[in-house]
């Protein structure tokens, strides 16, 4: 049992829950390695909520928490004016996009720079420093370890809400600079065999096509 000055008083919470055994476990692990807060390696950027009256069908792809996943963005049915939203922030190569509303804790690390608007339940972490990759910094965002430090936060409310400010108080483990390049290179052979796999899907889906049409055709 937590005195009022050991649970408040250093946190600012009350809620049961932030104060579960397992979590005292977590970073209890994390103790036993070289760990950094987020907000010493990253900078965060905050988008936009335009608002359901400004989604258009075509214009600038605007990508909610629903069409992000840790594998990548799906196609979205909503766009915004182009001329409305000029100055909002684009993601960059290399940019980690994560999810801070609703479903929080989902991280994606940008491919190459994208033309799309992002909803502001999504933020934007750039890294500062070349002693972190940010193939490796998106893994550890998607691990149990991370996971469970937003359980925490995003917690006592019906509404998970991961505050900026609690996301860059995140403790994050860091594996040295080879075993981190051992683990990029893995994760970018993962897509890449993604791609493929996804090339040879809807090639063959053609060809199915093709043939039932050429085999329709020739019943006739």
């Amino acid at each position: 049992m937590r005195s009022f000055s050991q649970s408040f008083g250093a946190s600012g919470r009350l809620d049961a829950e932030y104060y579960q055994p397992k979590f005292e476990r977590l970073f209890a692990q994390l103790e036993r390695f070289k760990s950094v807060r987020l907000g010493d390696i990253v900078d965060l950027q905050k988008s936009i909520e335009p608002g359901s009256d400004a989604y258009q069908s075509e214009g600038i792809p605007f990508v909610r928490v629903s069409d992000l996943s840790k594998l990548g963005i799906s196609q979205t049915d909503k766009y915004l004016n182009p001329n409305d939203f000029s100055n909002v922030i684009r993601p960059k190569k290399d940019t980690i996009l994560l999810t801070k509303d609703g479903t929080v804790g989902i991280a994606y690390c940008v491919l190459q720079d994208l033309d799309v608007i992002t909803s502001g339940a999504i933020v934007h972490l750039s890294l500062k420093t070349e002693s972190v990759l940010p193939n490796y910094l998106t893994l550890v965002l998607n691990s149990f370890a991370v996971q469970l430090q937003a359980e925490r936060d995003a917690g006592g409310s019906i509404i998970q809400h991961w505050k900026p400010s609690e996301i860059l108080d995140v403790t994050i483990p860091i594996l040295p600079k080879e075993i981190q390049q051992t683990i990029s290179d893995r994760v970018q052979e993962s897509f890449k065999l993604k791609q493929e796999s996804e090339y040879l899907l809807e090639q063959s889906k053609c060809l199915v096509e093709n043939e039932i049409e050429v085999r329709g055709r020739e019943s006739a």
